[in-house]
């Protein structure tokens, strides 16, 4: 079962006031519901939506059950592009992007993201290479892979992306 968190508990979480967990409350800024008593209460992933929408570190205590994806490609178009998709699909999702496979490789072995996207035309990248790293590690043996190589077409000069289809099996790894 899911505890609702007080304005003082997550006051103590953040490391700020209470009032100032009351005034994003009544801003809006912050999803609550009242008590019969009119007490403030926050469900964890709501704060978690709120945390990311803000750029504010999520504590551990919170980050158990966050999924957490990285997203690795050359372009930071295209990492944008994903990490966005992936944002207004899953607002409760931590995504972290790397244009660089050794950055990529580092920020895994840091975060133990759940889901690697990876860009199979990134160099150093291949998917025989990148399954073999992943499981040799512990901190990133749990993670699942999905690849990805973007599509460029003589109408369209700059690589595309089937966003629907890579948002689908995210869906079905995550699930």
């Amino acid at each position: 079962m899911v505890k609702n968190l007080s304005t003082f508990a997550i006051a103590r979480l953040l490391q700020v006031d209470p009032g100032s967990v009351a005034n994003w409350i009544d801003r809006g800024l912050l999803r609550a519901h009242r008590t019969p008593g009119g007490h403030r209460r926050v469900m964890p992933d709501d704060l978690v939506v709120f945390m990311h929408a803000h750029n504010m570190p999520v504590p551990p205590e919170l980050s158990a059950g966050i999924v957490k994806i990285l997203v690795a490609a050359e372009s930071t178009d295209t990492t944008n592009s994903i990490a966005s998709a992936i944002q207004v699909q899953h607002p409760e999702y931590e995504v972290t992007q790397s244009n660089h496979s050794f950055g990529a490789g580092a920020i895994a072995a840091t975060i133990q993201p759940n889901v690697l996207i990876l860009d199979l035309t990134m160099p150093g990248i291949g998917e025989g290479d990148i399954c073999q790293m992943v499981n040799s590690h512990e901190s990133t043996q749990h993670a699942k892979i999905l690849t990805f190589a973007p599509k460029s077409d003589e109408s369209q000069p700059s690589a595309t992306i089937d966003m629907d289809q890579l948002l689908e099996k995210l869906d079905a790894l995550v699930a």
